[in-house]
């Protein structure tokens, strides 16, 4: 079995699925980035308390689990018609454009936001929308063999019908874990790094 072909075929079998969560992903980004400065009053708080309140420390290894459990999460969540998936490739596009739009417009500056993102982010956000489209393929074959059932086939003969898409899946969920893994060690290791730098260049102390 050749790898890089198994992957290559799992994204250009599947480049429509991707469009659509692409799409959405950046919807989400163009929508929150516009209204940053109306939703930073509601949206900041929560966003603090989802990490950690003041306490803004990285521990890569917890961000590694927590990855990981999305990814698993957004697949076995996506067996109800795709709509986790769909919905967590637009919030998790909704969150980077309300972090974009309120950081660039409270530092006046495009530097900080690419630096807290761009390092770990070149592997998260291609991890995030791999699973997110996994989670439609999981949903797309059980529909398909289940429909096959209705029509008189047993769901042995389903599954062989459907086998690709079932790769087709693991194969996507398999790079988004390696992706997640690889991103978490930059966001522990790297980013708070790169961000001090910035930060400090800035006039900001410690920002990570």
């Amino acid at each position: 079995m050749n790898v890089v072909s198994e992957v290559k075929e799992a994204y250009v079998e599947n480049k429509k699925i991707f469009a659509i969560v692409i799409g959405l992903f950046v919807l989400g980004i163009i929508i929150s980035f516009i209204i940053a400065d109306d939703i930073a009053g509601f949206l900041m708080p929560i966003l603090k308390e989802a990490l950690g309140g003041d306490d803004i420390s990285i521990n890569a290894f917890d961000i590694m689990f927590h990855n990981e459990l999305s990814a698993l999460t957004i697949v076995g969540g996506s067996i109800v018609f795709g709509i986790y998936a769909l919905l967590a490739s637009f919030v998790n596009g909704f969150a980077i454009g309300f972090l974009a739009g309120y950081t660039i417009k409270s530092t006046s500056t495009l530097l900080l936001f690419l630096t807290l993102i761009v390092p770990h982010g070149i592997f998260e956000i291609p991890a995030l929308l791999s699973s997110c489209v996994s989670g439609i393929l999981l949903f797309l074959f059980i529909f398909r063999v289940l429909k096959d059932k209705y029509n008189g086939m047993t769901l042995k003969e389903g599954y062989y019908n459907h086998q690709k898409t079932i790769k087709h899946m693991v194969v996507l969920l398999i790079v988004s874990v390696i992706l997640f893994m690889i991103a978490a060690l930059i966001e522990g290791y790297i980013t708070p790094y790169l961000g001090n730098i910035v930060g400090q260049q800035l006039g900001i102390q410690h920002l990570v």
